[in-house]
């Protein structure tokens, strides 16, 4: 039986050895280096072909990370824009709109600013007045500790002087209050009507006692309350007084003018007006309290009152003897 070549299957002579294993080693050798370089060859091409694929996505990946927070930051700054911008056009037109509201509107204190804005002076010179009404505790209790002999006359001259004219002014007007206080004070008699500059200084010299009258009332009683007030302190208290008097005789006149028969109820108000103008200052200069306060008041009324009215009688029969 022939023998084969257990590794390329040839048939061999019986003793004979096969010599494909020397002829085939370096057959093999080549092919088997040429497989590998190859196999190599394309496992690196393969990786290449991976790595470059790889980082191609990665990047691709990347870029698209990096857009997405750009687009919506981009998004959010044109809608804070559009925003920004509608809601300022919206504050715009509505300040505009209010402020044109505001211009229709009255307002006395923009009254107040724009009268001063264009008379300077005039503002200047009723600035002290204004104080009165604006601020009266405070100017009550703020003014001068020495007493200014001048302006003193001058407002207790001009509370006289329009009083009388007022008295006189009103009437002609047939006021039935009116007319029933000149009943009282003077009778029956044509002194207005016959004599009316008799009758402006009789008035004039009436109120004139009853200014000095008070103040000396609050001079004597301040004494049944410990206290020394002087004569010219207490002066200068009918003075605060008398100040509102005079724009109550203001206040009449503009009603006479507007076609009333003459609103002396502002009288009654400018009366309790001027009793708390006394409480305030007597209390702030006297240092009282306001049960003190008030009582010296009560009896300083109360004795003014007796003392005026003999007064007043003496001093209409002086004037209807003319």
């Amino acid at each position: 039986m022939a023998k084969i070549c257990f590794y390329c299957g040839k048939e061999l002579q019986p003793g004979v050895r096969c010599s494909c294993r020397g002829s085939g080693k370096p057959a093999g050798g080549a092919a088997s280096g040429a497989g590998s370089s190859s196999s190599s060859q394309t496992s690196s091409s393969y990786s290449q072909t991976a790595s470059s694929s790889s980082s191609a996505a990665s990047s691709s990946a990347f870029s698209q990370k990096e857009e997405k927070p750009k687009k919506q930051k981009e998004k959010k700054g044109k809608q804070v824009w559009r925003r920004a911008t509608s809601g300022s056009a919206d504050s715009a037109y509505g300040n505009e709109w209010t402020k044109q509201r505001d211009d229709t509107r009255f307002s006395f204190s923009r009254f107040i600013d724009q009268v001063r804005a264009r008379f300077p002076s005039l503002s200047k010179v009723l600035r002290p007045v204004m104080s009165y009404i604006w601020h009266p505790v405070t100017t009550i209790q703020n003014r001068a500790r020495v007493v200014p002999i001048g302006k003193t006359l001058l407002i207790h001259s001009l509370f006289a002087a329009l009083t009388s004219l007022m008295v006189l002014f009103t009437n002609s007007t047939d006021s039935p209050f009116l007319g029933m206080l000149i009943d009282l004070m003077f009778g029956k008699t044509d002194l207005f009507t016959e004599h009316p500059l008799i009758a402006f200084f009789t008035i004039s010299a009436i109120l004139w006692f009853c200014v000095l009258l008070l103040a000396s009332c609050f001079f004597i009683t301040s004494r049944f309350a410990n206290r020394k007030l002087k004569f010219l302190r207490a002066l200068d208290t009918v003075t605060m007084s008398s100040i509102y008097m005079c724009f109550a005789d203001v206040l009449i006149f503009l009603s006479v003018l507007l076609g009333t028969r003459g609103s002396f109820t502002l009288i009654f108000v400018a009366l309790i007006i001027m009793s708390i103008t006394h409480f305030v200052s007597l209390k702030n200069d006297l240092g009282l309290s306001e049960n003190a306060t008030f009582n010296m008041l009560a009896v300083s009324y109360l004795l003014f009152y007796t003392l005026a009215k003999l007064g007043t009688g003496i001093i209409i029969r002086v004037a209807t003897l003319f």
